[in-house]
């Protein structure tokens, strides 16, 4: 949707996808709206609000691995080693066997198809 200009009622949705889930008190729901919403900022290319966002996410909750593993591919893709090191070794840390795509994600070809490019932004 952001592609063909709709980026706007993309967010504009998910806050209120977010406004709902808090209003029900439906924790998780919520959680999972704002790290799609983080995502959001990360394509639009708000680099620094989508790491902000995740910052906040691992804060609330240190043992989700999620938000390392965003932080980690962002880091990855903007060249700051060290810090997607850093990001990637607490996401295996406290992620399941299941979640083990760090290898996969390492490749120029792939981060093309799941970015869109190889670009920094």
């Amino acid at each position: 949707m952001d592609r063909f200009g709709e980026g706007e009622a993309v967010v504009r949705r998910l806050q209120e996808a977010l406004d709902i889930a808090e209003e029900e008190n439906k924790v998780k729901e919520a959680r999972d709206v704002r790290l799609i919403m983080a995502q959001i900022h990360f394509l639009q290319k708000n680099v620094e609000e989508a790491l902000k966002s995740y910052q906040e996410l691992s804060k609330e909750d240190p043992k989700d691995f999620r938000p390392y593993f965003c932080r980690g591919m962002i880091y990855s893709l903007l060249d700051r080693n060290e810090e997607a090191k850093q990001q990637f070794a607490k996401y295996r840390e406290l992620s399941p066997k299941k979640f083990e795509v760090e290898g996969y994600l390492r490749t120029s070809l792939s981060r093309m198809k799941l970015f869109g490019s190889n670009e920094k932004s």
